[in-house]
């Protein structure tokens, strides 16, 4: 973690997602709450890294989804990366109801979702709704971990 240790927390009735920006990427950290206590040895904890160069895309549709603009979803799949199951994908997705509007156009009203996926039970297939404030919450997460790795100077991109 870096100097100062801002974190943002997305709490639901189900769990809680904390996000953790880093040098090196955005850390989720999602514990369920189960009978209304926080449990870290349950399937569905989650502790992971997403990679620097997730987020800059992450963040862009997360700020479409919060002006209320016209864009896709966000999919990022970390390949073999769920290490606690048995090497498989891990899928996070960002996205949100169709449009709701006239002629397929945003009424504004449209909810908005963030989907972790580690395995295949369904302790490993969180899905939390997001409101506006969570939404904030996800760019400004995401914001800090841009400027931190900007003044670490640890992103290294790679022409593809």
């Amino acid at each position: 973690m870096y100097l100062g240790g801002i974190t943002y927390s997305i709490t639901k009735s189900f769990g809680r997602l904390q996000l953790v920006p880093e040098n090196e990427g955005l850390r989720l950290y999602y514990t369920p709450i189960n009978n209304g206590v926080a449990d870290t040895e349950s399937a569905g904890f989650l502790n992971l890294l997403l990679p620097l160069d997730a987020v800059g895309g992450l963040w862009a549709t997360t700020r479409a989804f919060l002006y209320g603009v016209e864009s896709l979803d966000e999919n990022i799949i970390l390949q073999g990366a769920g290490a606690d199951t048995d090497g498989g994908d891990i899928l996070i997705k960002l996205y949100r109801d169709k449009p709701r509007g006239a002629h397929g156009k945003l009424s504004g009203e449209e909810t908005c979702w963030l989907r972790l996926v580690t395995g295949r039970s369904e302790e490993e297939r969180r899905r939390i709704k997001l409101g506006p404030r969570d939404l904030l919450c996800l760019e400004l997460a995401c914001n800090t971990v841009l400027s931190l790795a900007a003044q670490a100077g640890t992103h290294k991109p790679v022409a593809v």
